[in-house]
């Protein structure tokens, strides 16, 4: 009809572009990615005349992909994902969940002749993986909290000798030493703030109305951390001291078994607790927790506090937690590809996993503030399958925005949005979810997320087709223009395998995409493949200096 674009103006449009649109950017053959550095994260991969075709998004984005169970996000998006970055010119590092062991089967052969590390964490089976304790860094942060006191130098200023510290002269010693007392106690602050991280992620209050076993046994956990860190240093209260090799979980669960339950009607420290300075933090939580109270409540407590690290009793969990065969500092000093095989069953795997996860991004956003650019110089990935399982990480709303910015990326795999609402309450998982700049849409069985994702996609204006009997051919003497869902909820609901709509902040249109299953790609299916069991660790776990032998210096007051 005539003039109906100049009708339309300043109206929604929002366009829906499809994976047959030759105008996509960004699109080049499988076969160009060794020699194309391509900076984005992958929109669309199709067959044509015979040639794997990929589109890439403008830049590199944190990514959320939304697919119910069984809608194939694994074998469409994450496998090509990998292997796609793998072939390319510059080489993303990657820390990868993988709930069946299928990534790893898929793509770590290939990831190897491409250059990277590959390092595998098995919780199924720790016979073939690496050991990872995620103690380690609380340990070298209350190091460093103790050698605070060694860093100050006399230096020759002119004619005067003056002491040096932190970069800053200082005439009047009274002032170094409270600089020093400053700096050593905001070290263990930042100890005492990563511990009560790690132990409210370990031992969380599920039991609202009667919370305060559980909240007493998360106590007796700090209680316990910090006592084997004051036994680390010069005035330890035990005779054997605490190194970093046996600062683990593993320590904990041996130092408890020591403790004495006499005929199951008390139960006491034997000493480990009792025999500590007035100033010792393990000593003031222990008092709280178990020393001062009744012995029916001690015991309480500490069966709760059982049950919470009955986990770390299983062998897998135990010697794979028990000490280090690789740095999570390594990971940038070449392409790097860690995969993390999990029972996607076991809650505290989840938990596991996601501490790792945060030390990781922890250790890659001070690189990156560290290396004078502010961002490192290759994007570094996390492609977190099952997401929505995963407990709420610290502050991660926060942490993905800053994370951008240092060439750190997420994309976040999940079943629907009600997922991240659980996790994180709706105001945070909002924040995360705007933080995605590319969305990649599945399926969801979920009405709430079909509904905002269909928002999310926009709108577009139209001539309402009820004006047409209001005149004839082009001339119509009245109209309406309504303004409908560019793709409609019942949309969302039905798309061939490897179909998606794809949003990508700030492009103008909303992609109708096709991500061909892997195993239906013949560039794929000719890859190697990898087995886990074939996989060999450098470490022995069961080497005796990560065992902890049990010496308590005598018995005290407490001891009943």
């Amino acid at each position: 009809m005539k003039y109906s674009n100049k009708l339309l103006k300043g109206y929604e449009d929002m366009r829906l572009i499809g994976y047959e649109d030759a105008a996509l950017p960004n699109t080049v053959s499988y076969d160009e990615l060794p020699d194309t550095y391509l900076d984005g994260v992958l929109k669309m991969n199709r067959h044509k005349d015979g040639k794997l075709i990929q589109t890439y998004s403008a830049g590199e984005s944190h990514v959320g992909v939304i697919a119910a169970t069984r809608l194939g996000k694994t074998t469409s998006y994450v496998i090509p994902t990998i292997l796609s970055f793998a072939r390319q010119k510059v080489k993303r590092s990657m820390i990868i969940s993988d709930p069946k062991g299928e990534l790893y089967k898929s793509t770590a052969e290939t990831l190897r002749k491409q250059g990277y590390d590959v390092k595998l964490l098995n919780f199924r089976d720790y016979k073939h993986s690496e050991c990872w304790n995620m103690l380690t860094p609380i340990f070298r942060k209350y190091q460093k909290a103790l050698k605070i006191a060694e860093e100050p130098e006399v230096v020759i200023d002119g004619d005067e000798l003056k002491h040096k510290f932190n970069g800053k002269l200082y005439d009047d010693f009274d002032e170094l030493q409270k600089q020093v007392e400053y700096h050593t106690e905001m070290m263990l602050d930042e100890v005492g703030n990563d511990i009560d991280m790690l132990c409210s992620m370990f031992i969380t209050t599920e039991k609202l109305q009667d919370p305060y076993w559980e909240d007493s046994a998360r106590e007796l956990l700090k209680a316990f951390l910090w006592a084997m860190l004051e036994d680390s240093g010069k005035e330890a209260a035990t005779p054997t001291r605490i190194t970093e090799e046996t600062f683990s979980f593993s320590t904990i669960l041996t130092i408890l078994a020591h403790f004495k339950d006499d005929n199951g009607t008390q139960y006491n420290d034997s000493g480990y607790f009792s025999v500590r300075k007035p100033t010792s933090r393990a000593l003031q939580l222990a008092k709280n927790n178990l020393l001062e109270n009744a012995s029916n409540t001690r015991k309480c407590i500490v069966a709760t506090f059982n049950t919470k690290m009955a986990v770390f009793r299983e062998c897998a969990m135990r010697l794979i937690t028990r000490c280090n065969s690789f740095d999570v500092e390594t990971i940038c000093d070449r392409p790097t590809a860690v995969f993390i095989d999990y029972r996607d069953e076991v809650k505290v795997h989840y938990q596991v996993i996601s501490l790792f996860v945060q030390n990781a991004y922890r250790f890659l956003i001070d690189k990156a503030n560290a290396s004078g650019k502010g961002r490192l110089d290759v994007p570094f990935y996390f492609i977190l399958d099952e997401f929505g399982n995963f407990p709420a990480m610290r502050d991660f709303e926060t942490t993905i925005s800053a994370c951008a910015g240092r060439n750190i990326f997420f994309i976040l795999i999940f079943q629907s949005y009600a997922q991240l609402n659980k996790v994180y309450g709706a105001d945070v998982a909002e924040i995360i979810r705007d933080n995605l700049n590319m969305h990649v849409f599945f399926g969801s069985n979920n009405p709430a997320t079909l509904r905002a994702f269909s928002e999310e996609c926009g709108e577009y204006a139209r001539i309402s087709p009820l004006s047409a009997l209001n005149g004839k051919g082009d001339d119509m003497e009245m109209y309406s223009i309504e303004t409908i869902p560019l793709v409609t909820k019942s949309r969302l609901s039905h798309f061939a395998p490897g179909e998606c709509i794809i949003t990508e902040a700030n492009s103008g249109y909303v992609m109708f995409s096709k991500l061909e299953r892997y195993y239906q790609c013949p560039e794929f299916m000719g890859l190697p493949t990898a087995a886990e069991t074939d996989y060999v660790c450098d470490v022995d776990p069961f080497d005796k200096k990560y065992v902890y032998e049990v010496k308590f210096k005598r018995k005290s007051m407490y001891d009943f």
